[in-house]
């Protein structure tokens, strides 16, 4: 090698420059660059002749530059010392520098290398933003996060799902994650587990109940993902979320639907019995089918009416079903027997067990009781006054619920209205009266469970109802259609019943075998309602709202004037309380917004006669 002069180039010699890493010739005397080889050039980016007018330095960052250079000469290195130089665009390089003492020639300078650590930090640092990012996740996620080992030990829980069951987080690391869940769900965590054994990256969906600090049990649904072969994470993730109240409100639902079945059944049978008690001239024809009704609708096996003579003070057998023998021919006194005790205390009388009660019924003879349990004497009153006893017999013992009672004295009621045949017109007035308030209650009743059922809808019901009637009235229609009106509005999507809740209550998109299945919702309305005689002139609504006045709808692709005018209406007030309603998925369009588009589908979806009526009739209430 040459000896160089103060500032003049160095001739290394080609090692130097073929060098891979970045190497630096500094004079010790002024720590002014000498000479740079080719992968420094590669990393600074500057002239060879820019580096050579700069000091060492210069190349740390602005601010940055050690005061120790001296005493670097020769020292170790520093492997955990990363320092960040500058470039020509000044975008930051991450580099560790080490400086040793040569000769060349008869001059003594420094031997600078730079090993380029740039990607090593970023790498480094992007894996500390991600560890960041998923901690922040699992630290703050409103849903539960869990990293379930192999082992299905719980390995680390989010602080904020562990607190939503009455934990910390600590308390249930460690943990066998299935000493948690209930022992009759165990088996479907377990298996959702087995099945993603070998099958990395794959998830399975899991419901199971789990119990709190506490000790009661939430309902959680979510996912296990396999990560168990991903180095970064090696576990079973846990992705759950609390749907306790969601399983509580569809057993309160499954609770009042099968409650509102009964009772139509039961409003059902009051209908047949009233239209017997009108129609009927012979009153036994009349107690013939209120028997049937009672038999079926309290599920009894026998059942009779013994009937009050005023002037003899005694209870005669009138009219029985389910015996295999004809009636008793005796009189029954008051107090005397079951049903005498009844009548004249005026109350019902219930024997558990007839076999082991000296007391007998008196609707057959004694001898042909035998097999009979449960046994109800239950008096027939009208305004106070005694009109007969219904005697109900069961082969097995019953413990009825409140439903049960309420059902049997609202029959013994009706049992003495078709007795009281003197004040029949009267009585039938005000049971008619009753049976329609309890029949619009259950309707009412009905679509307060739909509502409940898909909570995005709550009060949908009665706003579109409200509005569909208002509408009617304006287009001229009577008070008897706009009960159709009122009810078939009320019930309009009551043939979602019939919808899985697995389709009706989805999050996301359906498929299209989904979708299909939830239009089927206005037939599963038709099959419903249209055997019930009362309800079969509200079936406009339910049935047909959704077809679309060019014929694009369904259930049937009707178009124009052949869709029922109610479903016509109503169609518009579906779709503008749903518009200006907030969903979780979207916020509530104003008014304008809403009619606008309304008017966009005149002659399309909507009757255009309609929608310019419509509009008049919420700009004039603005």
């Amino acid at each position: 090698m040459s000896s160089p002069a103060s500032g003049a180039a160095v001739d290394i010699g080609p090692l130097f420059h073929a060098n891979p890493q970045p190497l630096l010739l500094v004079d010790l005397a002024t720590w002014r660059i000498l000479e740079v080889n080719d992968a420094g050039l590669l990393l600074y980016g500057f002239p060879r002749e820019t580096l050579r007018q700069m000091r060492l330095a210069e190349l740390w960052m602005p601010g940055a530059a050690p005061a120790d250079l001296p005493e670097r000469l020769d020292a170790p290195v520093d492997p955990d010392r990363i320092e960040q130089h500058r470039t020509r665009t000044d975008e930051p390089v991450w580099v560790s520098v080490a400086a040793h003492r040569v000769a060349v020639g008869d001059r003594d300078v420094a031997l600078v290398s730079v090993q380029d650590l740039t990607q090593r930090v970023r790498a480094e640092e992007a894996a500390r933003r991600s560890e960041r990012f998923y901690r922040a996740i699992i630290e703050n996620a409103f849903d539960g996060v869990s990293l379930i080992g192999a082992d299905l030990k719980v390995r680390e829980v989010g602080e904020m799902a562990a607190r939503t069951l009455g934990f910390r987080a600590p308390e249930l690391e460690a943990r066998d994650r299935r000493d948690l869940i209930h022992p009759n769900d165990r088996r479907v965590f377990a298996d959702a587990v087995d099945r993603l054994r070998g099958r990395p990256g794959e998830r399975e969906s899991v419901t199971y109940r789990t119990r709190d600090a506490k000790g009661r049990w939430h309902w959680l649904e979510g996912t296990v993902t396999n990560l168990i072969e991903d180095p970064a994470i090696g576990a079973y993730v846990l992705n759950y979320h609390d749907v306790t109240a969601r399983v509580r409100a569809s057993e309160e639902v499954a609770h009042l639907n099968a409650q509102l079945e009964r009772r139509l059944q039961h409003l059902q049978a009051l209908r047949r019995i009233d239209m017997a008690i009108t129609n009927a001239i012979d009153v036994g024809l009349a107690l013939d089918i209120f028997l049937e009704q009672v038999q079926a609708d309290l599920q009894v096996e026998a059942a009779g009416v013994l009937l009050y003579d005023p002037h003899a003070q005694t209870l005669e057998p009138a009219a029985a079903r389910g015996f295999e023998t004809p009636l008793a021919k005796g009189r029954v006194r008051l107090g005397e027997g079951l049903a005498g005790h009844a009548a004249l205390e005026q109350r019902t009388v219930h024997v558990p067990d007839l076999r082991s009660d000296e007391r007998d019924g008196a609707v057959v003879d004694v001898a042909d009781q035998a097999g009979y349990v449960a046994y109800w004497a239950v008096p027939m009153l009208t305004k106070g006054q005694l009109q007969g006893v219904i005697e109900l017999y069961a082969r097995r013992p019953l413990v009825p619920d409140a439903e049960w009672f309420e059902f049997l004295e609202t029959f013994a009621d009706q049992g003495a209205i078709a007795v009281e045949s003197a004040q029949l017109f009267r009585s039938l007035e005000r049971s008619n009266v009753d049976l329609q308030l309890a029949y619009d209650r259950t309707i009412e009743g009905w679509a307060y469970a739909l509502d409940l059922k898909d909570e995005e809808t709550a009060g949908h019901s009665k706003r579109v109802t409200a509005l569909t009637v208002r509408m009617a009235q304006r287009l001229g229609m009577d008070a008897k259609e706009l009960v159709h009106v009122q009810r078939g509005a009320l019930l309009h999507d009551i043939g979602k019943m019939g919808v899985p809740d697995s389709i009706l209550l989805k999050r996301g998109s359906l498929t299209d075998a989904e979708f299909a299945e939830m239009q089927r919702h206005t037939v599963y309305a038709y099959e419903l309602l249209s055997p019930i005689d009362f309800l079969r002139p509200a079936l406009e609504i339910p049935y047909a709202h959704h077809e679309k006045w060019d014929g694009s709808g369904y259930p049937r692709g009707l178009r124009g004037e052949q869709i029922p005018l109610a479903a016509r209406i109503f169609a518009i007030v579906d779709v503008y309380d749903a518009l200006t309603s907030d969903r979780p998925y979207r916020a509530a369009w104003d008014r304008e917004t809403t009619l606008a588009y309304i008017q966009e589908q005149a002659g399309s979806h909507f009757d255009p006669r309609l929608v310019e009526a419509f509009m008049a009739m919420v700009r004039a209430d603005a």
